[in-house]
């Protein structure tokens, strides 16, 4: 039986081979140009090709011959790697073309098995299939040309290295069988020049950047088969305060003791008071252990020995490594890093309002603002990015004209922060006028709460963000959400309230006071969004956290459902708009008041998610000017008006229902959005720009002065605020106020109820930021100085140092591919203070790091 020929295919399989890998390979390198030293690039550029240079001569050989069973094999298995080859190039093209990042090939097998990541990377699909068709072109173009010249060269070399040709390789060869004349000739000695030059390159070369540099298309994408191994033992060695890395700053002498619900602060091994607390058994637990306290739980009995041994872990299972006479669980007594201002009295602005009887927080809602940038929670004449719209326009259009738009943006934001689009403001305590059926607020003049300017997000990924706002807890710097593979190692605020809801018998006297009514019932905790909670397995996240309900988008297409169908099409590919979520939230709301209960609402909004769709019947606006491109930011700005509307329509409902007045309402921001106004790299994902850090953080309430707190805090700050307001308002009944006094000193962050402190015998007030998706790069900066370090935790990317007092927008970064690079450069460029903090920080987020492990009892993907 004849094999069939393929000859006609043969030279154009060849080429998607090598012009796939080949245009990804120089978009790398134009990606990384000017990350290292313009002669360094040049003098290692070729070592750059040596795995394009294997693969090329690989894919030719699987491709030569016609027929037979070998060439078929070869052609089937050269066909599929085109195939694979093609698709990648081209989204790393369309992805760069979008973000201005490269893919990262390790984290998309989180994706693949997603449906709404998959649908997110749909939304690109356009660039990627014009950079497939651009690829397929060009190879089209250099077939048959490119084949049959590899080819003629390889089989050059086999006959230049055949026994019979060796003589050919030498440099001096005789003339003729009839001349003892010998000749000298060049091209044997540059050809062994070259391959000594390279080999020696290659071995010289420093690893870091250039084996990354170096990496060909196929052996990059083999990362999406690779499992990161978890050394179990090795991530539950560093016990809080022990391995720390500035001991100084934890010596006895800074020790602090314990006062009254205080339990005091004493890292390090051989701590008495660490100790203490790992022995200590709340009174206020009742006998069967809620979620959330596992480190209670009399079914896991913590045994100390002398060197500190902790021989159990969370769920009643033994802790295999527990030898290393290390405790596992979070031990705030043992934390080096805490820094408590519970010791300050709250700020004086609140403290008479804190007093007054007719002060109540009956409820707590707590909206989290998806994509949401301080800078736009409101935007303010003068700000960077309110100048690039101004610039955007160019002289088609009148400041004052821009003005008139741009005052309506974020109206509701301006209420309720109390800051003022208007860089000189007229008296801003004085009402609104009625515009465009926007909700008004009926605070008094002065009124409000806790506004936070400088707020950080804990993480650019949205859920680990909700995890800090929710749980108090820092993010597992491991790509994706796999803080669900772990122990969520803090009480979430669900799980606080299933707590107080103990002993509670739903019994009330009809002659009894509204307080003491409120304080005898129980809380019920929903959380409600319009969109799916599928995309990273948030439905597992919420189950952790312990909600009683939950309304998501399978709840909107359910047709048992109250309100089924829909009113709208889907806004996205995660679901509907907020609107579609608005009866049900009234329901509840008007059922908690009905059946007298206390509310927790957790809602989070979706609409300003790229691809920043608004419903058809929204009036859209061109905020951007014609000078430049700006689809993507007008797009977002229509967006962000769209949920400064909703969130109006959301406190409307707390007025409706005559409850905003004694209810805490949370307004939170998961994380920014960069747009190309802001850097040459879009969007969250792989970009540490401080865009995508500062978000909005407000707790108001009607009843509570307007104060305006300026901190580098994160939403870490929400629990022991929320905690901190409730006993101060005396919103809890004795045993619930004893539980919250004890709990409140048992979170990392400070309350916002009081002064900040950014330091404390010397330690930083230090804050750690996860960078989309999450285990690459951690962001550090410090409440005691205005620097911001990005360090990688991986080789393949750079560390990044701005001071954001001169650089507040980050238009000038430092970056380095060592520390050592980066220590040097801040020195020449910064002073020795701040060289030394970038080596402090460095030290502190990897610490951070491998304790984030230990505290999650994360053992690796599932």
């Amino acid at each position: 039986m004849n094999t069939p020929s393929f000859r006609l295919s043969r030279p154009f399989v060849f080429s998607v081979v090598v012009v796939a890998p080949l245009a990804s390979k120089f978009l790398h390198l134009f990606q990384h140009v000017g990350s290292i030293p313009s002669l360094r690039f040049i003098l290692f550029f070729p070592t750059f090709f040596i795995q394009d240079c294997f693969l090329v001569i690989v894919a030719r050989l699987l491709l030569h011959g016609s027929t037979g069973t070998l060439p078929l094999i070869g052609l089937c298995i050269a066909s599929f790697l085109s195939v694979v080859l093609l698709f990648a190039a081209a989204a790393q093209i369309g992805f760069y073309y979008v973000t201005g990042g490269e893919i990262q090939w390790d984290a998309t097998s989180n994706v693949a098995g997603d449906p709404a990541a998959v649908r997110l990377m749909m939304s690109g699909i356009g660039p990627v299939s014009i950079a497939g068709l651009f690829l397929l072109l060009l190879s089209v173009l250099v077939t048959p040309v490119l084949f049959n010249k590899v080819g003629g060269w390889l089989l050059s070399v086999y006959k230049l290295v055949s026994p019979a040709s060796w003589d050919t390789l030498l440099p001096l060869v005789q003339k003729s069988d009839s001349s003892h004349k010998r000749v000298f000739r060049l091209w044997p000695l540059c050809m062994f020049t070259t391959i000594l030059a390279l080999t020696v390159l290659q071995l010289t070369r420093p690893s870091t950047p250039y084996d990354h540099m170096s990496l060909t298309l196929p052996f990059a994408m083999t990362k999406i088969f690779y499992t990161k191994k978890i050394d179990e033992c090795a991530m539950q060695t560093l016990p809080n305060g022990q391995s720390f890395p500035l001991p100084d700053l934890v010596k006895e002498e800074f020790w602090e003791v314990p006062r009254d619900s205080y339990k005091g602060w004493a890292p390090g091994q051989k701590s008495f008071f660490a100790r203490q607390y790992a022995e200590w058994r709340p009174g206020w637990l009742p006998e069967k252990v809620p979620a959330g306290f596992f480190r209670w739980d009399p079914d896991t009995p913590i045994t100390w020995d002398k060197n500190f041994k902790n021989n159990s872990t969370a769920g009643g299972k033994k802790d295999k490594c527990s030898s290393d006479g290390k405790p596992t669980h979070y031990n705030p007594v043992a934390d080096p890093l805490r820094i408590t201002n519970l010791d300050l009295e709250p700020y004086e602005a609140l403290q008479e309002a804190l007093q007054d009887p007719s002060v109540i927080i009956s409820h707590v809602v707590l909206v989290t603002l998806e994509s949401a940038r301080k800078d736009l929670f409101p935007i303010k004449e003068g700000s960077y990015l309110y100048n690039q719209i101004i610039k955007s326009h160019g002289e088609k259009k009148t400041k004052a004209e821009i003005n008139k738009d741009l005052a309506k943006l974020t109206t509701v934001a301006e209420q309720i922060t109390g800051e003022n689009f208007q860089s000189q403001p007229t008296n801003h305590s004085q009402k609104r006028s009625p515009s465009d059926g926007v909700w008004q607020d009926n605070a008094g003049p002065g009124m409000g709460g806790i506004n936070v300017i400088g707020g950080l997000t804990g993480s650019s990924l949205s859920f680990k963000s909700v995890l800090g706002s929710h749980c108090g807890v820092g993010p597992l710097p491991e790509d994706f959400l796999e803080e669900v593979n772990g122990d969520i190692y803090q009480p979430c605020i669900p799980q606080i309230l299933n707590l107080f809801n103990h002993g509670k018998e739903d019994a009330e006297k009809d002659d009894e006071e509204h307080r003491d009514s409120v304080l005898k019932r129980k809380w019920r905790s929903v959380f409600a969004q319009s969109i799916t909670d599928h995309y990273d397995r948030q439905d597992v996240l919420n189950e952790h956290m312990s909600f009683d309900e939950t309304i998501v988008r399978d709840n909107l297409d359910d047709k048992e459902s109250k309100y089924y169908p829909p009113s709208e099409p889907e806004l996205n590919y995660f679901g509907y708009s907020e609107h579609q979520i608005k009866p049900y939230i009234r329901d509840l709301i008007a059922d908690a008041v009905e059946k007298k209960q206390r509310l927790f609402l957790s809602h989070m909004t979706s609409t300003t998610h790229h691809p920043w769709k608004v419903p058809e019947e929204f009036n859209s606006t061109e905020y951007m000017g014609s000078e430049g491109s700006h689809e993507h930011l007008n797009s977002y700005l229509n967006a962000v008006r769209f949920d400064d509307i909703w969130l109006g329509e959301l406190l409307g409902l707390l007025d409706d229902a005559g409850i905003s007045n004694e209810t805490l309402v949370v307004v939170v921001g998961d994380h920014g959005q960069a747009f190309e106004e802001d850097s040459e790299k879009t969007g969250t994902y792989e970009n540490s720009h401080i865009s995508n850090f500062r978000v909005p953080l407000l707790f108001r309430h009607p009843h509570l002065p307007r104060v305006q707190v300026h901190a580098n805090a994160t939403s870490m700050s929400i629990i022991p605020t929320i905690l901190d307001l409730l006993i101060n308002t005396n919103s809890l009944d004795k045993s619930d106020k004893a539980a919250a006094s004890d709990l409140i000193h048992e979170y990392e962050a400070q309350s916002l109820l009081r002064p900040y402190k950014p330091q404390h015998n010397g330690r930083q007030a230090w804050n750690f930021g996860i960078i989309n998706a999450g285990g690459s790069l951690l962001a550090i900066t410090s409440a005691a100085v205005p620097y911001r370090l990005v360090i990688p935790l991986s080789k393949d990317y750079q560390f990044r140092f701005t001071n954001l007092e001169k650089d507040p927008n980050e238009l000038h970064p430092s970056e380095e591919w060592t520390l050592d690079d980066m220590f040097a450069r801040v020195s020449r460029y910064h002073g020795e203070a701040a060289a030394k903090w970038v080596a402090e920080a460095d030290a502190i987020g990897r610490w951070w790091a491998k304790e984030r492990h230990r505290l999650y009892h994360y053992h690796g993907k599932k």
